[in-house]
C-alpha cells in the first residue's frame, strides 16, 4: 500500500492511498475513505490486502503466491 500525502492542484493537503494487490490490480481512497479498503477487498495482514477478484478465488486470509487468472 503506498500513501501520498499532496494534491498538485489544490494547496490543501489531502490523503490518498493506493491499495495494490500481487496480482497487479491497485485501486486508490482519497480523503475520508482513504482508510477504508474498496468494496470486496480483504486484508490479509497489517500492510497486504488482497483484490475482489483474488477473494472470490478463494484467497481470502492468504496472499496468493503467483499471478491470478481467471
Amino acid at each position: 500500500m503506498g500513501v501520498a500525502y499532496s494534491s498538485p492542484d489544490s494547496q490543501f493537503t489531502r490523503i490518498t492511498v493506493v491499495y495494490s494487490c500481487v496480482c497487479g490490480a491497485a485501486v486508490s481512497e482519497v480523503g475520508r475513505h482513504a482508510g477504508e479498503l474498496p468494496p470486496g477487498w480483504e486484508r490479509v495482514s497489517d500492510d497486504a490486502c488482497i483484490c475482489a477478484h483474488c477473494a472470490a478465488l478463494g484467497f481470502g486470509g492468504k496472499a496468493p503466491t503467483g499471478s491470478a487468472s481467471a
